[in-house]
C-alpha cells in the first residue's frame, strides 16, 4: 500500500518517530485507524519495531509510542527500490540494543523534523537531508568513516568538528534554486564554557566553527557553497 511505503520511508529517514510525530506528518483522516495500522505494521507484517531503548525512560501511560524500521522494512523498501535519501545519519543497531543518549537523540530528530515540516508548508522552500548532499560531496568524503567529521585547525591543531546533522533549504527564487546549508548542534547538557581545553563547551564549538567556515573547509569537505551553524537548546 501506499501510505505504508510512505510510513516505511519517513521511518528510514529518521531511525526513530513517535505516534505524534507520524500523525504530523500524514495528518490522517482518522487517527484511530491510522494508529491501527501502524499496530499491523508492527504486528502483522513485522516492517516496523517498537524500540525497547523508550521503556527505561519513559512512562508508556503518558509517552507516545515510538517506532522505527525494522530490517525487514528495509528490506522490502529495497525490493521495490524505494529507499529515500535519510534525514540523519545514525546507524542502525539490533533491534534489543540501548541507546543510553536517546534524549539527545531524539532532540536531533525533532529539530530537524520541524525543520522539514515547515518548509513543506512554503511551495518554494524544499528541505535537503544529509544523504543528498553527501552524494555530491567529494568521493573522499563519501569513502570517509564519518562523512560528517569535518577537518579543521584551531591554534595550530589539526581537529575536527563532528555536528549533529547537517541539512539545506532548497529556496525557489526567480524561477532559480538557492541553496543554503546548515550545521546542527544540539545542546542539552554542555555548558556554555568550560576553562579546559580537553572538554566540549558550546563556547569552543562557534570558535571551531568560524575557523572552518574562515577556512571554507565547507567547500572541500561537503562540497556545499555555504554553511550556517543552527544551535538548538542553548538561549
Amino acid at each position: 500500500m501506499p501510505r505504508d511505503q510512505e510510513i516505511l520511508s519517513w521511518l528510514y529517514r529518521y531511525r526513530y518517530l513517535r505516534h505524534d510525530h507520524l500523525i504530523r506528518i500524514f495528518s490522517p483522516k482518522s487517527p484511530k485507524r491510522f494508529a491501527e495500522r501502524l499496530g499491523d505494521l508492527f504486528h502483522e507484517t513485522g516492517f516496523i519495531n517498537r524500540p525497547l531503548l523508550q521503556a527505561p525512560l519513559f512512562d508508556a501511560r503518558a509517552t507516545p509510542m515510538m517506532y522505527e524500521i525494522s530490517n525487514k522494512g528495509v528490506t522490502y523498501l529495497e525490493a521495490l527500490k524505494l529507499l529515500p535519501h535519510r534525514a540523519v545519519t545514525f546507524s542502525r543497531r539490533p533491534r534489543d540494543s540501548f541507546n543510553p543518549q536517546v534524549l539527545h537523540t531524539m532532540m536531533i530528530i525533532e529539530s530537524l523534523l520541524e525543520t522539514e515540516l515547515a518548509t513543506r508548508s512554503e511551495s518554494d522552500q524544499r528541505f535537503v537531508p544529509v544523504d543528498e548532499i553527501l552524494a555530491r560531496a567529494p568521493e573522499a568524503t563519501q569513502k570517509a568513516r564519518n562523512p560528517l567529521a569535518l577537518p579543521v585547525r584551531i591554534d595550530g591543531r589539526k581537529t575536527q568538528l563532528i555536528p549533529d546533522a547537517i541539512y539545506g533549504i532548497e529556496h525557489q527564487i526567480n524561477g532559480e534554486s538557492r541553496y543554503r546549508f546548515y550545521a546542527l548542534e544540539c545542546e542539552r547538557t554542555s555548558p556554555a564554557f568550560r576553562s579546559g581545553t580537553a572538554t566540549s563547551s558550546t563556547r569552543k564549538k562557534q570558535a571551531a566553527y568560524a575557523a572552518a567556515i574562515q577556512a571554507q573547509a565547507f567547500k572541500t569537505h561537503w562540497g556545499i557553497p555555504n554553511i550556517e551553524v543552527k544551535i538548538v537548546g542553548r538561549d
